[in-house]
């Protein structure tokens, strides 16, 4: 006495591969930013200047689509993603899952959709589970591979395409700018729309501009969020689209009114401050230092056959072997990565992403070591 998504819908492998992991000491699993980012007193000092100037008007529900203080320092805020607002609306989302869960609610009923293989499972899932047909469309160092996705076109007609096109999850390629440019073109020619999710570009470091640089028609949905770049936990992200679909997106999030309104203004006051830029470079400095890590490591342990990522939390490799059965052995030994079989639409049943958010760097160090003992034992 269930829906279909009722039925369908499990527990993803992050979650599951987290909650095994509680008692490991060395963490290469969370998709979390690393807590000791996290800008505590900014963040603090916000909140009571936001109650200070606001009062109860801060406690009060949120407007359909974000509060216009926020709306407008986001729009300062899009030129440091390498985007203008031109005729688009900015919606305001519970971070960018929300923004995806909305957006799956909009565009989808029992559609034909295409993904990249892999994906990132956690919001790929608010589309797969509105959709009929999910179509792999495969990775290779510079991002989605276009040639496969134009064969698929020729034969099927498709209602979205989902991409992530920076510091791709779990997979750590970023998408070549030819390439962007060319998703749009054929987004227009077959008649399909395509969500970019784009939650690492703040902390990316110089990568292209985004897919929706390049949308000349109004095709492309931005997603984007403050999560990697600030703190998770504050929940705020937004929608950059045509009007027609921004206005459509504030209506369905005024059924679950999600979006806190003091961590709106919050936002909106971190944002006017500076705070959110000024952090944009030394994160990325951070984050790419611990990630060399791990490739050098993954190299000096003899892991030499993977796709090096080029930003971002993860590096996707393949274990050779069974990667559940090695993340087993793997816990025994105190370490925990995620088994990235999930990840993928086909195939991926060898593969593991590793994370370096919260991982020191000798723990990335240690846990190469020790991974590399667990699939010993296989």
């Amino acid at each position: 006495m269930v829906s279909r998504i009722g039925k369908e819908i499990e527990i993803s492998p992050v979650e599951l591969a987290s909650r095994m992991a509680k008692k490991a000491k060395i963490n290469l699993a969370s998709g979390s930013p690393d807590p000791k980012l996290i800008p505590v007193k900014d963040i603090q000092e916000s909140y009571i200047e936001v109650i200070e100037s606001y009062r109860d008007k801060a406690f009060s529900y949120p407007g359909a689509g974000g509060q216009e203080d926020l709306i407008r320092e986001i729009e300062n805020y899009l030129p440091f993603l390498g985007l203008r607002k031109g005729n688009n609306e900015i919606m305001v989302t519970s971070g960018a899952q929300h923004a995806m869960e909305l957006l799956g609610k909009y565009f989808l009923e029992n559609d034909v959709i295409a993904v990249e293989n892999p994906t990132f499972i956690e919001t790929f899932n608010a589309l797969k589970l509105r959709s009929s047909v999910n179509i792999p469309i495969n990775l290779d160092q510079n991002g989605l591979q276009i040639d496969q996705l134009k064969d698929i076109l020729k034969i099927i007609s498709i209602k979205l395409l989902y991409v992530i096109p920076n510091c791709h999850n779990p997979a750590g390629v970023v998408l070549s700018e030819d390439r962007r440019k060319e998703l749009v073109e054929l987004a227009e020619k077959y008649n399909f729309y395509i969500i970019e999710d784009d939650p690492y570009r703040p902390i990316a470091g110089k990568v292209p501009p985004p897919i929706k640089y390049f949308d000349k028609y109004g095709r492309v949905v931005y997603v984007s969020s403050f999560s990697k770049i600030l703190a998770p936990g504050l929940r705020v992200g937004f929608i950059l689209a045509n009007k027609e679909i921004a206005e459509k997106i504030a209506l369905i999030e005024q059924l679950d009114f999600s979006t806190s309104t003091i961590n709106q203004y919050v936002i909106s006051n971190l944002l006017k401050k500076g705070v959110i830029t000024s952090r944009m470079e030394y994160i990325h400095d951070y984050y790419m230092k611990k990630l060399n890590i791990l490739k050098d490591s993954l190299i000096d342990e003899g892991f030499n056959d993977f796709t090096r990522s080029e930003c971002g939390f993860f590096q996707l490799i393949d274990l050779k072997k069974d990667s559940w059965k090695v993340f087993e052995e793997a816990l025994k030994l105190g370490l925990s990565f995620v088994p990235a079989s999930p990840f993928f639409l086909k195939g991926g049943e060898t593969m593991a992403r590793l994370s370096i958010s919260v991982a020191t760097e000798d723990e990335i160090k240690t846990g190469v070591k020790l991974l590399k003992k667990a699939i010993s034992t296989q």
